[in-house]
């Protein structure tokens, strides 16, 4: 986990670090990752790349966090009252959109070809709404395909719309927890 001494930092000096370390891991996977260039971008000690975070593992954490936080922002909350395959659509839509202007773009095409499993393992919450569960798995497992291949784009976009579509038309499916 990042340091408490990191997030105390001036946010001059917190940017250049995410710049280098935005650089180092849209460059190489972590497993090729190098410190050395790490600090040597970002002008700071190798004694503070280790004051700052614990190894290159966690730093890639930190990162990839901070980048799921900027690319994230203005997604639209999904409105109470049922089930809405348009707001899936769009927001992936937009999630997208935002990728590809992002300054993690590199970073997050990155991630799916080499760094996925560096990030712990998490599943997802149960949920009583078995097509908005659907729809997420759906949704994401589509950003990916579309980093991974963006010549499919358009063909993926479609092929979740007639998904969450399908999703739509059944209605709300309630799982039971027995």
């Amino acid at each position: 986990m990042v340091s408490a001494t990191f997030m105390h930092l001036n946010a001059d000096k917190q940017a250049r670090i995410r710049a280098a370390l935005n650089q180092e891991f849209s460059s190489y996977p972590v497993a090729d990752a190098q410190v050395a260039r790490i600090v040597t971008s970002a002008g700071i000690a190798r004694g503070a790349f280790y004051k700052y975070f614990t190894d290159l593992t966690d730093a890639y954490r930190y990162l990839f966090g901070s980048a799921m936080q900027t690319i994230h922002a203005g997604l639209h909350v999904a409105a109470a009252g049922g089930f809405d395959a348009a707001n899936y659509l769009a927001n992936t839509r937009q999630f997208l959109v935002g990728v590809q202007v992002s300054p993690y773009r590199a970073l997050m095409v990155m991630h799916f070809k080499a760094n996925e499993a560096v990030l712990p393992a998490r599943p997802t919450p149960p949920t009583p709404d078995a097509a908005a569960w659907a729809a997420e798995v759906l949704c994401h497992q589509t950003i990916k395909d579309v980093l991974l291949a963006p010549n499919a784009a358009e063909a993926r976009l479609e092929q979740l719309a007639a998904a969450l579509q399908i999703l739509e038309n059944r209605g709300p499916v309630n799982v039971s927890r027995d």
